[in-house]
């Protein structure tokens, strides 16, 4: 059984102790991809942390979901305190992290676009009532 010190708002890989094959676990994760973990008794759901501006990978994991609550109750009431920690299972059950799809637009599609933008103009809401300037408005 592995152990992690309750020191962040995640559990840094730096932290855990006694398995290695747990913190190698989390290192092989994809950034966003999710791991189901026993920690401190309670099972729950982390997520890989996003990489560093400079690509390099952020070794830590964060909680979500219910066990996000549960890391923020442990960190606020035992900061410091060493917990067991256990991998349930590699899979999350979240599904892989999304992948973002560019749309590739025609130019005319484009034009097409900019000109139904365009087109809205004057189509918004109009006032009914009179026109005051700022003095009358606020009595002045």
């Amino acid at each position: 059984m592995a152990h992690t010190t309750v020191s962040d708002f995640v559990i840094w890989t730096k932290h855990i102790h006694g398995d290695p094959a747990i913190e190698r676990a989390i290192l092989a994760l994809e950034e966003g991809e999710a791991i189901r973990l026993r920690v401190a008794g309670a099972a729950g759901a982390w997520t890989r942390m996003k990489d560093g501006k400079d690509g390099r990978p952020t070794p830590g994991i964060r909680p979500i979901g219910a066990a996000k609550d549960f890391w923020r109750e442990l960190y606020s009431s035992r900061r410091g305190d060493v917990v067991d920690i256990e991998v349930i299972s590699e899979d999350a059950g979240l599904g892989a992290p999304r992948e973002t799809r560019l749309i590739d637009r025609s130019p005319e599609s484009r034009l097409a676009a900019i000109e139904a933008f365009l087109g809205l103009s004057g189509q918004g809401w109009r006032s009914e009532g009179r026109s005051v300037s700022r003095d009358e408005m606020h009595e002045r």
